[in-house]
């Protein structure tokens, strides 16, 4: 049977799910997990989604998130990406660390919000890996008790919703979680025809009327040229494209290409085509992604620019 398309539009708020292929474990110690939120802070402040909750237990992943203009697929492309790249090089393997298709439910943000940030940071308690959720250290559980400075999360519209006040709504909060504890149903909320949306009837007809009128596919936007990148990173690298896609091979030459690859797919390009225009071989393109944060300054400038 066919898959069912990905429902994206702007300003969708979707529970993810990303498990290890073959259920195989894909955090062994907390360099592992503090990768893995470098780089979800790293791509919340380029792609501008919103984080209401998130969970990372040994073999899977929760997130609870809002995008913004970039859609999810393109989103989680990069995280999933990024963090192979640093599994298979730290731990010597090969391949697909996580399983190919995530599951992204979209969810219906006034009815489901507060429920679902409590069914993800249970989830290490329905695990039987800790009694308390506040015990267990890699969700964002503790974000909202105040317990640390958690920039990750935007906890205020979760906040708002049980006191305008922040000490009186954390109390409420942590009851409210505290409540559920005893619960043991995995998937209360996803028993629909439709497991790609959580929400009635009314929301479902929303929701299909968003990706009618507002789908990223629908969006009449223009690509960036390839050509009209590389004039960008001449302009703000100050070595001329023909040196840039040339065979030159110095320092400055070389963060220019590192730094025109990086920028090129974020706009959406495949690495193949970058390469093609780089007169370079595409194993090029990943050497470049796996030192993606060492030209992220400039990659924004010329993001900016274009």
């Amino acid at each position: 049977m066919a898959r069912k398309p990905r429902i994206e539009y702007e300003g969708a708020v979707y529970h993810v799910i990303v498990r290890g292929n073959q259920k195989q474990v894909v955090f062994h110690d907390k360099h592992d997990y503090k990768k893995y939120l470098s780089l979800l802070t790293s791509y919340k402040e380029r792609t501008k989604f919103c984080l209401y909750a998130y969970v990372l237990m040994e073999n899977h992943i929760h997130l609870l998130l809002e995008t913004g203009k970039v859609p999810l697929s393109k989103i989680m492309q990069g995280l999933n990406q990024g963090y192979t790249m640093y599994y298979n090089r730290k731990y010597s393997k090969v391949g697909h660390l996580f399983q190919g298709r995530y599951k992204a439910i979209i969810c219906d943000l006034d009815r489901y919000l507060v429920v679902l940030v409590r069914y993800l940071h249970l989830n290490p308690v329905r695990a039987r890996i800790v009694e308390k959720p506040e015990n267990y250290e890699w969700s964002g559980h503790c974000g909202y008790l105040g317990k640390n400075n958690n920039s990750l999360l935007d906890e205020d519209t979760v906040l708002r919703i049980f006191a305008e006040h922040k000490g009186t709504s954390r109390r409420l909060y942590r009851k409210f979680v505290e409540l559920a504890i005893d619960e043991t149903s995995n998937n209360e909320y996803y028993s629909g025809e439709d497991t790609r949306v959580l929400g009635d009837e009314v929301f479902l007809d929303q929701v299909m009327k968003q990706v009618d009128e507002n789908s990223f596919e629908n969006q009449k936007t223009k690509k960036v040229d390839l050509d009209m990148l590389s004039l960008a990173v001449e302009k703000v690298t100050g070595v001329p494209v023909r040196d840039i896609i040339g065979k030159g091979q110095s320092l400055s030459v070389s963060r220019a290409r590192h730094i025109f690859i990086v920028a090129g797919m974020e706009l959406g390009y495949r690495g193949k085509d970058i390469a093609t225009c780089l007169n370079r071989d595409p194993a090029l393109v990943s050497r470049c992604l796996r030192g993606s944060e060492q030209v992220h300054e400039e990659v924004k400038k010329i993001l900016k620019k274009v």
